[in-house]
């Protein structure tokens, strides 16, 4: 990708939505390394100068995608008063697999080039995101659901939230590494597994 530099004058605002679509999917393609932003622009249907105004260098568009692909990830709005164990715990891994889909495609893209992952994960580290974020919210989750008696009072919330984690990790991410499923279980029989382990004793 062209480095910056480019910025001159003030190109038509509009077209960010297009820009970050566009290199999602070019990224998914082809891999940061081979992504530049005349190609960014032709998919968007923009300028290449309005990549430049809106997002600055190639670390700034990869961070932009990246932000972009948090939008699944609702989980501190769930009330754990007023909602069903299981549909939770499905959406729950709906949302992670959703975020990882599009989140791991940007992380695996910046590998290909040093200064971007070294810049990521600053960025990453500075935000303090990664998988203990989500870990910690469901794990809170079900620490309320302990307390109401839905939960069995015997399982470690924190384990049960890593499980959940790490099956939409391998969700999204086989899939990408080995180009198939093969391997991982229907999303129905995970859940009704953690519904058992889960369910305090009659």
């Amino acid at each position: 990708m062209t480095e910056t530099g480019k910025r001159r004058g003030r190109p038509p605002s509009g077209g960010r939505e297009e820009i970050l679509r566009a290199t999602k999917d070019l990224l998914r393609e082809k891999g940061m390394a081979k992504v530049t932003t005349r190609e960014v622009a032709a998919r968007a249907k923009v300028s290449e100068g309005s990549v430049f105004y809106h997002f600055e260098d190639r670390f700034g568009l990869l961070k932009a995608v990246f932000e972009h692909t948090l939008e699944p990830m609702h989980l501190d709005g769930i009330d754990p008063e007023d909602d069903d164990l299981r549909s939770t715990v499905t959406a729950m891994s709906e949302g992670i697999e959703a975020f990882l889909n599009g989140s791991l495609d940007v992380m695996m893209a910046a590998q290909s080039d040093a200064g971007l992952r070294d810049s990521l994960h600053a960025y990453m580290h500075e935000s303090d995101y990664g998988p203990h974020r989500g870990i910690a919210y469901i794990a809170l989750y079900l620490t309320a659901k302990q307390q109401a008696g839905v939960v069995r009072a015997d399982v470690d919330p924190k384990v049960v939230a890593a499980m959940i984690v790490n099956d939409a990790l391998q969700r999204a991410a086989v899939p990408k590494l080995i180009g198939s499923r093969k391997g991982i279980q229907p999303r129905p029989a995970f859940v009704d597994t953690l519904m058992a382990m889960l369910t305090p004793p009659a």
